[in-house]
């Protein structure tokens, strides 16, 4: 009887431990910490004359033909409900660790591998993005795995 009792008080501290630290349940597994808050996301996505120039220069460097081929693949995984909202998922799950959709992971697919590896290189080209570049190739596999399987 003693067992039985002590079980449950057992029990019972565990359920009212897990009710009152909810900050140890994980989104899909990643225990990941974030890079950077929303608040500094968006204040890095912020334009300013000296980052326009230095990605108007970047853009410079592609051809035509190359320029043809990476706005193709963005068209290819446009959104239902944005241009560039599939991008800013993949981003935000580059650099915040937060999830992608079941429709963007649709319109990576249908992109193909080649285009989105392409398309993510161009992004974390960027000068706002270009401190994250050295995550872009493990993430961006890890994110074709994940949509691939999905679909």
């Amino acid at each position: 009887m003693e067992n039985k009792t002590m079980f449950m008080i057992f029990s019972s501290i565990m359920v009212l431990l897990s009710f009152s630290h909810l900050t140890l349940a994980k989104e899909r597994g990643n225990d990941e910490p974030l890079l950077i808050s929303d608040d500094e996301f968006d204040a890095m996505m912020a334009r300013s004359p000296a980052s326009d120039d230095y990605n108007d220069n970047m853009l410079r460097k592609y051809s035509e033909k190359e320029k043809d081929y990476l706005k193709n693949c963005g068209k290819k995984m446009d959104m239902p409900y944005g241009p560039y909202q599939c991008a800013d998922e993949v981003i935000a799950y580059i650099v915040q660790n937060k999830s992608v959709s079941r429709v963007c992971c649709w319109g990576i697919v249908k992109a193909g591998k080649e285009c989105h590896k392409k398309w993510t290189g161009l992004f974390f080209e960027m000068y706002q993005l270009k401190r994250f570049s050295s995550k872009k190739f493990s993430k961006t596999n890890e994110i074709w795995n994940m949509c691939s399987t999905d679909n």
